[in-house]
């Protein structure tokens, strides 16, 4: 998967977020497990919402986002910190690729079908000879994995979740479970995209489950979850990784 397609990706998702996080839901008669928000009034419990995904320490992303190139899919776990691990997925089967970060250094895998389809056919035996299945390892600024680097970044997410509201006319619906945790889930459109949403009606307020799409034709289906769990990003040992700057 090229840096511009995964760019696009994180675009599409960032601007889902933005419309879902800018919404405010209400909800149903109180449980014994209710996090005391159901009473409250919507607005309340949009900035409640807000609040709480604004200050997590780490959490997981599992996501699906589909464009005209077929669907990209994300699995990473990401802190405060700068630790991140995980992996990528390139649409049409294409290959997968294992992330690892640590503060501004990024390894990152690519299985044989994928990196095959980021060179030129002509040098793709050549490519994956050299790579021997080894991590590829640059840093934060490297224009090959900047893109891949911002998606396994806490500061990027906790920023859209901390947005200012917008004026927004949304829709409740009907309460859900998201891997087993009470939900209740709100739609609405702005701006060309769509989404619906799902926030935890137990604990604290986390969003637990986007799903939105733009006139495009671009779509996401994403879960967060492993709220403020510890995140462990151990490097590859230096005989299993290769530094970009001597392929460049």
């Amino acid at each position: 998967m090229s840096a511009p397609r995964a760019a696009a990706a994180r675009r599409t998702a960032a601007g889902t977020v933005c419309l879902i996080l800018c919404a405010a839901v209400g909800a149903g008669t109180a449980r014994a497990d209710d996090n005391g928000l159901a009473g409250k009034s919507a607005q309340d419990i949009a900035d409640a919402s807000r609040k709480a995904m604004s200050e997590l320490t780490s959490m997981r992303l599992a996501a699906k986002v589909t464009d005209k190139n077929g669907t990209t899919g994300l699995d990473l776990r990401f802190d405060e910190d700068g630790n991140c691990v995980g992996t990528v997925t390139a649409p049409k089967g294409a290959g997968e690729a294992s992330v690892i970060k640590r503060g501004q250094d990024v390894w990152m895998k690519l299985d044989d079908d994928l990196l095959r389809s980021q060179v030129p056919p002509a040098v793709a035996d050549d490519a994956v000879a050299l790579i021997n299945g080894r991590y590829l390892h640059g840093t934060t600024s490297s224009p090959l994995l900047k893109d891949f680097a911002d998606f396994c970044d806490l500061d990027f997410f906790r920023e859209e979740f901390s947005a200012n509201p917008a004026d927004k006319s949304l829709q409740k619906g009907a309460p859900t479970t998201v891997d087993g945790r009470p939900a209740i889930t709100v739609s609405g459109k702005d701006d060309g995209r769509s989404g619906e949403f799902a926030v935890s009606t137990e604990d604290e307020p986390y969003l637990l489950r986007i799903q939105g799409s733009d006139t495009s034709g671009e779509r996401v289906d994403a879960t967060f979850s492993a709220f403020d769990e510890p995140v462990s990003a151990k490097p590859p040992a230096a005989s299993d990784s290769v530094d970009l700057s001597q392929l460049l």
